[in-house]
């Protein structure tokens, strides 16, 4: 079994948690409840802080604990306004005001398949730690 399918294996489940070696830092995978849905929580170095959250103008984490975030994306204007602001800024300014760009990052994955996805783009070295207790 290849680290990729261990790590899926124990984010499963209600109470799957896990913790992988990646970019010099312990990161920790928490499932858990916020509100009435199930995610995944990500604490780095044993912490989560609340100014890791920032982007830079193209999207990237300001800090490097923010990498291992869930990124949030979002329109500056919505698709709908499209045509009213091409009338007045013309198409090209319009189709970057309406561009999906990335807001800021959080603590919380919706999917262990999209986090595995992003660990696997970002981090392919990262090395799953088997020191945990098993539950």
């Amino acid at each position: 079994m290849n680290k990729w399918q261990q790590l899926e294996e124990k984010l499963s489940g209600v109470f799957g948690n896990a913790t992988v070696l990646a970019g010099g830092h312990e990161v920790t995978f928490q499932k858990r409840l916020d509100g009435e849905k199930l995610v995944i929580q990500v604490g780095v170095d044993g912490w989560i802080k609340g100014e890791w959250w920032k982007v830079d103008e193209q999207g990237q984490p300001v800090h490097s604990e923010g990498r291992f975030w869930c990124p949030l994306r979002s329109r500056v204007w919505p698709l709908k306004e499209y045509k009213s602001l091409k009338k007045v800024f013309g198409k090209r300014k319009a189709d970057d005001m309406t561009a999906l760009k990335t807001v800021a990052v959080t603590p919380c994955w919706g999917s262990p398949r999209r986090l595995i996805s992003h660990l696997k783009k970002n981090f392919p070295d990262l090395e799953i730690n088997d020191d945990e207790v098993a539950s």
